[in-house]
């Protein structure tokens, strides 16, 4: 099941996967597994350039199209508390105008399920927010095929 929620400058995806929590929680903060699932499609690939997976730990990625197209953001980690809470910084190279963002990923495990919670705040305008959202949900769906 997947909800999509909207507040003024916040997406919300909410994602049930049958997966225990330390398994999702793993395809998150491992290089190897996240490079499998991070990308809006099936075409694109992540390349994972920085994963420090602590406080105040940076990470960077990049998503290469067979296009052409190039995109890499990364950030800060802000708060970990394994298995349950990953929330970090976001920043687009390539719109560097967007300025930070936050993103918050709440794990609650449900026996052999787990519910995700992702919460994109920052989001100054719709075009972010529709593009965002249509990312995640992408990225989820390949999280989903992962775990």
């Amino acid at each position: 099941m997947a909800t999509t929620e909207h507040a003024t400058d916040t997406v919300r995806i909410r994602r049930t996967f049958a997966a225990p929590v330390e398994a999702v929680y793993r395809a998150w903060t491992t290089p190897e597994a996240l490079s499998r699932w991070f990308r809006p499609t099936d075409e694109h690939m992540c390349t994972v350039h920085a994963l420090d997976v602590r406080t105040g730990g940076a990470y960077r990625l990049e998503l290469t199209h067979p296009e052409g197209a190039r995109h890499v953001v990364g950030g800060v980690y802000r708060e970990l508390s394994p298995p349950g809470l990953i929330a970090f910084t976001w920043r687009w190279e390539d719109n560097p105008t967007m300025g930070d963002t936050l993103v918050t990923v709440e794990l609650r495990s449900h026996g052999v399920e787990t519910e995700l919670v992702l919460t994109h705040r920052m989001l100054t305008d719709e075009k972010l927010r529709e593009d965002h959202r249509h990312g995640w949900n992408g990225c989820l769906d390949r999280l989903a095929a992962t775990v």
